[in-house]
């Protein structure tokens, strides 16, 4: 008897195993990011609109399978800072070449809010560049060194070799101005947007430069992308909104969105951003509220945005919204085991993932900040 016990025991062992290896066997592979044949777009250059102010900005941007990140070069006669990093090994070095290109010192490197796409870049700048500083809000900062080992592990999962690791800590600046060579560029902390893994009211710094009456918000505003909607409530979304009236009543020359197409820029004007960034966040809002499963938002909103880019910020931030924690993985082959329990140990299983991650991501928080 005993022997069929260790038997069946083994057997249970090797099986649960195979099993395992199986689901890992579905994990997608990291794509193919590292393109020769880039966008031909050119890269607007906007001039200040202030008499006698030497800035000039840049606006960079990666191709579509770099998920479209924009990175800002505010040049002066002599000095520049740049807003804003890339999430790949590659975008980040054809990044690097343009700063060069500039001929003028790199001085600051500014990071608005504490998510890898605009952030894992950096290590590479800072090879290029060792004399710039790479700083952020504090509490940016903080959130952005503590998740850079999660970072990195998701970084090399989605690009392999195209990942720009290992992530470089950016220091805390405790300050809402930068100075351009005596010109002043304000920063605008504490505002909302898009969130992720991260609390509703996770900080977003706003960079504004009065010189070319240009805002540089991004990630609460998109141009023509689908835009990340997870881990936000009605309540950070009413403020959101709100937020994105107010700039809408400014006189902006220039707004730079997080993310969008390369090929859209050329057309791309200050309303034009601030409204497609409105109407999305109250189309998803309609469509969150009149939907029973993820899998109906995410319908809905393909339907309203046919053939639209940037639909991987539609996916997981639904499935977060969802609290669908193992659809993260994007692993087909898990899914269909799961899909095997009740729907309730899944739920189970979903919310521990959840609530173990937000935990492990994000600082002790005041849950009644809004």
């Amino acid at each position: 008897m005993k022997k069929i016990l260790l038997c069946c025991l083994a057997l249970l062992v090797v099986g649960l195993v195979s099993l395992g290896l199986w689901i890992q066997g579905g994990s997608s592979k990291p794509g193919n990011t590292a393109k020769t044949a880039l966008d031909d777009t050119p890269f607007r250059t906007y001039e200040a609109v202030v008499p006698d102010s030497p800035l000039k900005l840049t606006h960079f941007i990666s191709e579509a399978n770099e998920i479209n990140v924009s990175s800002s070069l505010i040049v002066g006669e002599n000095e520049m800072i740049v807003v804003a990093t890339q999430g790949t090994k590659y975008a980040s070095e054809r990044l690097a070449d343009e700063i060069e290109k500039m001929g003028k010192k790199l001085t600051y490197v500014y990071l608005g809010h504490a998510h890898l796409d605009h952030s894992q870049g950096a290590r590479i700048l800072k090879d290029r560049f060792p004399d710039a500083k790479f700083i952020a809000e504090p509490k940016v900062a903080a959130l952005q060194q503590l998740r850079m080992t999660d970072d990195d592990a998701r970084a090399v999962k989605r690009f392999g070799d195209n990942a720009a690791v290992p992530s470089l800590p950016f220091e805390a600046y405790d300050h809402d101005v930068l100075m351009l060579e005596g010109r002043e560029i304000q920063l605008w902390h504490d505002q909302y947007g898009d969130v992720g893994i991260g609390h509703e009211d996770e900080p977003h710094t706003v960079v504004y430069i009065p010189d070319l009456k240009a805002l540089l918000p991004n990630d609460i505003a998109y141009y023509r992308a689908h835009m990340m909607m997870g881990g936000s409530t009605k309540a950070s979304r009413a403020i959101w909104k709100q937020q994105l009236r107010d700039y809408m009543k400014m006189d902006l020359q220039v707004v730079i969105p997080g993310h969008l197409p390369r090929s859209q820029s050329a057309d791309m004007t200050p309303s034009a951003v601030l409204e497609h960034s409105l109407t999305y966040i109250e189309a998803y809002e309609t469509a969150l509220e009149g939907s029973e499963s993820s899998d109906e938002v995410i319908e809905k909103m393909l339907e309203k945005y046919p053939g639209m880019e940037h639909t991987s910020a539609l996916f997981l931030g639904t499935y977060m919204n969802f609290v669908e924690t193992h659809r993260l993985l994007f692993n087909p082959r898990l899914e269909k085991v799961m899909s095997w329990f009740p729907s309730s140990f899944v739920q189970w299983f979903d919310h521990t993932m959840w609530e173990k991650k937000k935990v492990t991501q994000n600082l002790p928080h005041d849950h009644e900040h809004i």
